[in-house]
């Protein structure tokens, strides 16, 4: 009988347990005061202690801090292909110039070893064209001291051939002493017209050089191009920076490939901006100029300011949400870049992708535009 009174207690415990438990928890919850995103399962939403004092009609958007262009991932030079990094020559928060070196890649030896096989080349064609011009000047007074010899030669021949026929004619001489100064006659032409020939070579042509310098000209002209093209391909070997700019991350050590999303990645910090993502129903409030500040717990109570400097057009996700599972990731945004006063954009520089919670001044612009001509 005690047994059977003592499980009808412990039914009638859980029963009221069951009813009274919710509403207590929801007073008790009340009363702690927990927070949105501390733990719970509501869409985390800016405070008004996180954004600072509002005016009615100010648009308050999530956003995050980047460089003035955005982060560029610099990748391999074209042609590259499988080499791997010997040497990187810069870290994380150094300042490039634009052409400097970031890294080296192990090709390197192989195309500097293409590169000083073609400047000996250009080399030897250099000293094969002075050689060309030297060996023409020379050869052409040679060959005009030939032809005045050949026609000294043949005028004589020509004048013996003149005395025989005359003495022919007289009965003096014989038939075969006349073909002897013909044949002789004949062989001084020859000599002379072949002399002459040998000449054109070393006149100029159509392009002004004799054909020998003309030749040895080309061959400079293609020693030289493969020089340029072994320069081209010694920079392949090299990874340079395509702007000036801060290193952010370095996502390569030597000895590895560099990984498809490049080999590190860098960006204007000196000039720092915010692109916030502005729900589609409140960018028509949003104008170019407008004053915005930007606060996050990592920042301390001094919030960061900066004015509006340009309007997206392109209607998107929202990227920016609470890692919450319940967080409405399909609300419809267009991005605002804010450009950051100078002050700001000095703290902004520690801090690329920062979380912010913005604050644009629509009511003081507003009233601005009510109150003027």
């Amino acid at each position: 009988m005690r047994i059977l009174a003592l499980v009808c207690a412990l039914l009638l415990g859980g029963v009221i347990g069951l009813n009274v438990q919710g509403p207590v928890m929801r007073v008790a919850l009340d009363w702690t005061g927990p927070k949105p995103g501390n733990g719970s399962r509501a869409v985390r939403a800016p405070s008004r202690e996180q954004v600072g004092p509002m005016t009615a009609g100010d648009v308050v958007a999530l956003g995050r801090l980047q460089p003035a262009g955005g982060i560029v991932s610099v990748a391999l030079p074209q042609g590259a292909g499988d080499a791997r990094i010997d040497r990187i020559l810069v870290a994380e928060g150094d300042m490039v110039a634009k052409g400097d070196v970031f890294a080296v890649l192990d090709s390197l030896a192989l195309y500097q070893s293409a590169l000083t096989s073609a400047e000996s080349t250009l080399e030897i064609r250099r000293a094969t064209l002075a050689q060309a011009r030297v060996q023409v000047v020379a050869t052409e007074a040679e060959l005009r001291a030939q032809i005045r010899g050949a026609e000294a030669t043949l005028a004589k021949a020509e004048r013996e051939l003149e005395r025989m026929t005359s003495l022919l004619d007289r009965g003096a001489t014989t038939q075969a002493i006349l073909e002897n100064a013909e044949r002789s006659s004949n062989t001084a032409r020859a000599d002379l017209e072949r002399l002459q020939a040998s000449l054109t070579r070393y006149q100029p042509g159509p392009d002004g050089q004799p054909v020998d310098i003309a030749v040895a000209l080309a061959n400079l002209s293609a020693a030289e191009a493969a020089v340029a093209q072994a320069k081209s391909d010694l920079d392949r070997a090299k990874v340079l920076a395509p702007q000036d700019g801060t290193i952010i991350k370095v996502a390569a050590r030597a000895g590895e490939r560099s990984p498809s999303g490049g080999l590190l990645q860098m960006g204007d910090t000196a000039r720092m901006e915010a692109e916030l993502e502005v729900f589609q129903t409140m960018v028509p409030q949003v104008r170019v100029g407008q004053r915005v500040s930007l606060v996050s717990p990592v920042l301390g109570t001094l919030p960061l300011t900066g004015t509006v400097s340009r309007i997206g057009t392109l209607v998107g996700r929202q990227n920016v949400t609470a890692d919450d599972p319940a967080a409405n990731t399909d609300a419809r945004v267009l991005l605002v870049t804010v450009a950051l006063e100078e002050a700001s954009s000095k703290r902004a520089a520690r801090y690329i992708n920062l979380e912010v919670v913005a604050r644009i001044a629509i009511a003081a612009d507003m009233a601005a535009g009510a109150t003027g001509p």
